[in-house]
């Protein structure tokens, strides 16, 4: 693989890891339903790590990466978010977060419909 074809993957993964992460910041994607596909699954924080990942500091890591591409409507979206989980207005632990439950309720549902996907 040369330096170029490198450096565009590592570009493409970056936009598909932030873009992915913006989904579910913004609740238009739940980590619940990316169980349910075949998809690689890559964000920007650990979706396990309740206690490891600063919900402000997530929302700042977008806003400069969609900032640096000027997506400036993006921005503005997180800015608003990030200003209401600095003040305590906003928790985003339910859309950020899988829980044990969750792997639970998705392997339920497989064997119910009689799916084999994982």
């Amino acid at each position: 693989m040369t330096q170029e074809e490198w450096n565009n993957a590592e570009e493409y993964l970056e936009i598909y890891m932030v873009d992915l992460t913006y989904d579910i910041v913004t609740s238009k994607i739940k980590l619940t339903d990316l169980l349910r596909t075949n998809e690689e699954v890559i964000l920007t924080y650990d979706p396990f790590d309740i206690e490891g990942t600063d919900q402000a500091w997530l929302l700042q890591d977008l806003i400069d990466h969609y900032e640096a591409e000027e997506e400036y409507e993006r921005c503005s979206i997180l800015l608003k978010m990030k200003k209401k989980v600095e003040k305590g207005l906003l928790d985003l632990s339910g859309v950020l977060y899988l829980k044990d439950e969750d792997f639970v309720i998705d392997q339920l549902i497989d064997e119910v419909l009689g799916n084999s996907q994982n």
